[in-house]
């Protein structure tokens, strides 16, 4: 328990969790996910790392998949009312999702439930019985409530209704620890209050920190596009990871690799006393990951990939290869995507305008182009990604 009891950033109450500790039982860990998006990103996964690592202490994961919640939607961090998701767009995410992280989980001692098979039964009688147990002040503690109460920003009744959900889902399955991000911890407090309310016994509170996506300033997040994927290919995982600011990659070590936090803390001290290259340290961190999500053999060929073609300047010599039967002009994002090489037209976009699209080594950052001057050249786009039309 030590590697989590280290990496945890909050343990409340830690007198309970000694005492969960000391009764040598197996314990349920309850982690909720909301389906609010169809990849799982490195944040994601640092926290069902978390999850699988108790399940090698001997624990049960009971793994929550948020489709009731999903439709509320979470507003932990958030300065504004956020947009509703409809239940088509949930169910496709989870049926996206939920395969890997069944692939990341031990199967033996997992429990794998949906929110909606307790939180869709309640009745008008049980939600306004649930909504006795907090106060509008208790609501008001939580700093961005407050802060939002006090900038007459809106909030929604349903906003709050969040977290009461989430506790009542502790409630469901009789959790004894549930982790989460520390964005969490006030949702994961309050679980502990709804436990009590409803003659439960109340939950310990485990929070780990948030990764920083690849922008180096904001919370890895798919709405921001600042995320790597865990079911992308090892060379683009591995470049991502060399491409995140210096300062971010600590949190990365700590939350994404099992290596000891003095050899974490020791290898930081070096690089801040200029006796080890912090790209050295970057490389280390990304062969580790992509080992872990695949094999040391991917993260070798990723590595020497980076390296020809970041270091090198060299294109790959298997480049991908495109059949496209169109004709005239055609507008280059939703070419792109439909061929896979952009997860979204808004992605692509994003890449041509700040000068990610290239043919044949030349930047091209407009929308739209005429078909010949795509054919059998060599197409990059990103750093990495390199291929031809024919």
């Amino acid at each position: 328990m030590k590697y989590l009891q280290e990496r945890a950033s909050a343990i409340s109450p830690l007198d309970d969790f000694n005492e969960l500790l000391k009764s040598k039982k197996p314990l349920r860990i309850k982690l909720g996910v909301d389906p609010t998006a169809p990849d799982v990103t490195l944040g994601w996964y640092a926290i069902l790392r978390a999850l699988r690592k108790f399940q090698e202490y001997g624990h049960t994961a009971v793994l929550i998949l948020g489709e009731f919640t999903a439709q509320v939607g979470d507003p932990s961090g958030k300065s504004e009312m956020r947009t509703q998701l409809n239940t088509d767009e949930i169910s496709k995410n989870s049926e996206g999702v939920l395969p890997i992280i069944e692939n990341i989980l031990h199967k033996e001692n997992l429990e794998i439930v949906s929110n909606k098979d307790w939180l869709s039964k309640l009745s008008s009688s049980d939600l306004i019985n649930l909504a006795s147990s907090t106060t509008l002040a208790q609501m008001l503690e939580r700093e961005d409530f407050s802060t939002r109460y006090s900038s007459n920003s809106p909030i929604s009744l349903m906003e709050f209704f969040y977290p009461l959900l989430q506790g009542y889902d502790s409630v469901a399955v009789n959790s004894d620890i549930e982790i989460g991000g520390h964005d969490q911890l006030w949702n994961l407090m309050l679980g502990r209050e709804i436990q009590k309310f409803y003659k439960k016994t109340p939950q310990v509170a485990m929070t780990f920190p948030l990764l920083v996506g690849t922008d180096g300033s904001k919370k890895m997040s798919q709405s921001l596009d600042n995320y790597i994927s865990i079911s992308d290919d090892p060379e683009n995982i591995y470049g991502k990871i060399m491409s995140i600011p210096d300062e971010v990659m600590w949190e990365y070590f700590t939350m994404l690799t099992d290596l000891d936090l003095l050899e974490i803390e020791d290898l930081k001290k070096s690089i801040n006393n200029d006796n080890e290259n912090p790209f050295n340290a970057k490389k280390l961190l990304g062969k580790l990951i992509v080992t872990e999500l695949y094999s040391d053999q991917d993260a070798n060929i990723a590595e020497t990939s980076f390296e020809n073609i970041t270091i090198n300047k060299n294109a790959p010599k298997d480049i991908q290869q495109f059949t496209i039967d169109k004709t005239g002009e055609v507008h280059l994002p939703k070419v792109l995507t439909e061929n896979g090489l952009t997860k979204s037209n808004s992605e692509a976009r994003r890449l041509i305008t700040s000068g990610s699209f290239k043919i044949s080594d030349e930047k091209y950052t407009g929308l739209d182009i005429k078909i010949d001057k795509l054919l059998n050249k060599t197409l990059q786009i990103g750093k990495r990604t390199f291929f031809t039309f024919n």
